[in-house]
């Protein structure tokens, strides 16, 4: 039987109430447990006695000296035993919670216990205590997620018998080829390292090892889907070539090189039969827009329909409302299908999809819903993509015949991230912001001197100009995001008095976010006090000045999404930072702020300090969750990865020869297993 199929039930000591607490971590096969790796290692070096200082963890040989003494505190134990350190110096040993111990400690007994040494009552508070005094003085210790139901030890402990039990049995993946070009040790050799190793270097190439199988199993699937989608099984749209030249006439101004540069690349797509899947990754500002609309006229021009959903209602209104001002003047029919649109409205646009009199639909995940039916969607465009599952993009791909695809995205990513997330699409880049952008004016100024920031906002405010003020980012297990803001916007409806000054925050409807936006854009509200639902915002060229209370608390890459907000219309605008940086990393990413408003290099900085877990959030921006490999710290290997996926996918054996076997069968319980998608 296979290891992935065989239960931890197979191993001794797992009966039912192990298995479900080894469940509850994911936990149900051998291979899963084999592969449920440390998070870190505990480094146990043997200190001689006279070098142990209050306070310090030390691990030290030990012989148990008379009886052991138990006490209990209700439910809670306190074992105490006087032992000799190193043969000869008298310490007393406390154990919390562990008198199930207790029948071990006999008198005369050799032990290794690891601990707090308190020097003043010279006694040593015992954390782990081994009966294997032949373990080598240096030893590294597995630490693995757990949970009250299962120890990290007893986890490590289930590890170390499924090695000694089925190790045998353990598959390789890798061809030989392969794992000899890169000197890589066998699947077997790297859980023994990174289960039970004996040295730090044991650790780094197991690790290697295990990072770079896993990347490029992701890789292969990546690369299989790219070559799935350019095989011709789409449809080549008749877009005439002069397409472009006839769009930027309809334009109020001159695009950017990056700009007809992207729409060069959507045109070349839209004329190949294989179906596009394209990325449109743009910095705050940078006019994705033109190039999404670009795209749906040439598809308009071909005699296509398009849809282009947005996450909100309200960016929607404002993807329309410039869809219509450019488009239908050269006959392209726009209209707006949200959940606001209902009764014979509703019917109106329905209608005019089905006969395809509607060029273009604008509008949420309405568009989504069923009844919605397309005489004939040839383009898929969808902004802050990853605010849509998967899921959802696919439902409304099935609205036509193998649509084109084409997302938007105002996140930077490093390149690093962007090999990882979006390897199976083609990435058109916006580097470069439209002519006559003002630079924003970035401002970091101490909390305790946040007057500074309202006067100036006061004084903006003065002259006719809008405001938002952002409330702190709040760990759960502090305070309700509420209460935070409600706070702040005491304070500062207090210093703008005259002026109307109003609440956002998530815990707000729906509907009343909608309508408080809309407030905001139409000149109605002076000042918005929010939280970062703001920061895919909404186009207001009035407002100047964007200031962020607790913007220590921030990552790099989300300051800079809030910093977009402004800056959108003729006037100087200005991000003031109000902080209280008093990490060193707190401080690099303010002083980041200051220094640049390049998204891709801003981007690149946060990965460094932040790693990619934390630069979007894994499960909003559909960044690939990996076992083990880290997209920051292990950047090259991913690449390393990509190249070889791209050659094995390429070729032909790869998909029945023996030697490609064993990755073969690793893929297919990837695939079965996890997806890494968003």
């Amino acid at each position: 039987m296979s290891l992935r199929s065989l239960s931890v039930r197979a191993l001794p000591g797992v009966g039912p109430q192990k298995e479900r607490a080894l469940e509850a971590l994911g936990i149900q096969t051998v291979d899963d447990l084999l592969h449920t790796y440390p998070f870190r290692y505990d480094e146990r070096l043997e200190k001689p006695f006279p070098e142990w200082r209050d306070g310090d963890r030390v691990t030290a040989r030990a012989i148990v000296e008379g009886p052991v003494q138990v006490r209990w505190r209700g439910s809670k134990s306190i074992m105490t035993a006087r032992v000799r350190v190193d043969g000869q110096h008298p310490v007393i040993c406390l154990w919390f919670s562990q008198h199930y111990l207790r029948a071990k400690l006999s008198d005369g007994r050799f032990i290794v216990v690891t601990g707090k040494w308190n020097e003043s009552l010279r006694r040593l508070v015992v954390s782990e205590t081994s009966f294997d005094t032949g373990a080598s003085p240096t030893s590294l210790v597995p630490v693995y997620r757990a949970s009250k139901e299962i120890s990290t030890k007893a986890i490590h402990q289930l590890i170390l018998k499924a090695l000694e039990q089925y190790g045998d049995q353990i598959a390789e993946s890798l061809p030989y080829a392969l794992a000899r070009k890169y000197k890589l040790w066998s699947h077997r050799e790297a859980l023994v390292g990174i289960h039970r190793p004996q040295s730090r270097e044991d650790v780094r190439q197991a690790r290697r090892r295990l990072v770079f199988e896993e990347f490029l199993l992701f890789q292969i699937q990546l690369q299989w889907l790219r070559a799935r989608r350019e095989q011709p099984s789409g449809r080549a749209q008749p877009v005439p070539d002069d397409a472009l030249a006839a769009f930027e006439a309809l334009l109020p101004g001159p695009m950017t090189a990056a700009q007809r540069r992207a729409c060069e690349d959507i045109l070349r797509d839209l004329q190949r039969p294989a179906p596009m899947a394209r990325l449109i990754q743009g910095d705050v500002g940078s006019g994705k827009t033109w190039v999404a609309l670009f795209a749906c006229y040439a598809v308009h021009m071909a005699h296509g329909q398009s849809a282009l959903m947005a996450p909100t209602e309200i960016l929607a209104e404002q993807h329309a409302r410039l869809a219509r001002q450019l488009l239908e003047p050269a006959g392209v029919r726009v209209e707006l299908l949200t959940g606001s649109v209902t009764g014979r409205e509703r019917d109106r646009v329905l209608s005019g999809l089905a006969s395809g009199e509607v060029s273009l639909a604008v509008g949420t995940h309405a568009l989504l819903s069923d009844g919605v039916e397309f005489r004939d969607l040839a383009l898929l465009v969808t902004d802050e993509q990853h605010r849509f599952g998967v899921a959802q993009r696919a439902k409304l791909r099935e609205k036509g015949r193998a649509p084109d695809v084409l997302m938007l995205s105002a996140t930077p990513i490093p390149r690093t991230l962007a090999l990882a997330i979006y390897g199976d699409m083609d990435v058109s880049v916006l580097d470069e912001l439209p002519k006559g952008r003002r630079p924003i004016q970035t401002i970091a100024v101490p909390a305790q001197d946040d007057e500074a920031a309202l006067r100036l906002i006061r004084r903006e405010l003065a002259r006719g100009h809008q405001a938002y003020i952002v409330a702190p980012a709040i760990e759960a297990s502090d305070r309700d995001d509420v209460t935070s803001i409600t706070e702040l916007y005491g304070r500062v409806a207090e210093h703008l008095a005259g002026f109307r000054v109003e609440l956002l925050h998530g815990r707000m409807s729906t509907a009343d976010k909608e309508r408080m936006m809309r407030e905001f854009r139409d000149g109605a509200v002076a000042a918005l006090v929010a939280t970062t639902v703001i920061e895919v915002g909404i186009d207001v060229p009035n407002a100047t000045v964007m200031a962020i209370y607790g913007a220590e608390r921030f990552g790099l890459a989300q300051l800079h999404q809030l910093r977009g907000r402004v800056g959108r219309g003729p006037h100087q605008s200005y991000c003031v930072l109000v902080h209280e940086a008093s990490t060193e990393a707190a401080r690099a990413r303010i002083e980041t702020m200051l220094q640049t408003t390049d998204g891709f290099e801003i981007a690149e900085r946060d990965l460094e300090l932040r790693g990619p877990g934390e630069l979007f959030g894994l499960k909003q921006s559909g960044l690939p969750e990996f076992a083990l490999g880290d997209l920051a710290r292990d950047y090259r290997i991913m690449e390393v990865a990509r190249e070889e996926a791209s050659h094995l996918v390429q070729r032909d054996d790869f998909w029945y020869a023996p030697w490609a076997e064993g990755l073969r069968e690793a893929l297919k319980e990837a695939v079965d297993k996890v997806s890494y998608r968003d």
